[in-house]
């Protein structure tokens, strides 16, 4: 995790994986780690509609990563 090396990140991954985000970030002693999600899939998704996910999904991942910029566990 960049965490770790002091960088903040922000995860973003499909509702289809939170469970394995979730399982993921137990492995890796970080149970409750927070992240974005977006509905899925993606991979279909011309340019401009990815264009579009990202900019829903902004205001959000800038939160999270001014949280733990802030050391904060958001």
């Amino acid at each position: 995790m960049f965490e770790r090396h002091g960088q903040p990140a922000a995860v973003i991954c499909t509702e289809a994986f939170e469970a394995t985000a979730d399982a993921m970030a137990e492995v890796q002693g970080a149970p409750g780690y927070h992240y974005v999600t977006t509905p899925h899939p993606v991979a279909g998704l011309m340019p401009d509609q990815v264009r579009e996910r990202a900019e829903e999904l902004a205001v959000e991942v800038a939160g999270l990563l001014a949280a733990r910029a802030a050391g904060e566990a958001a």
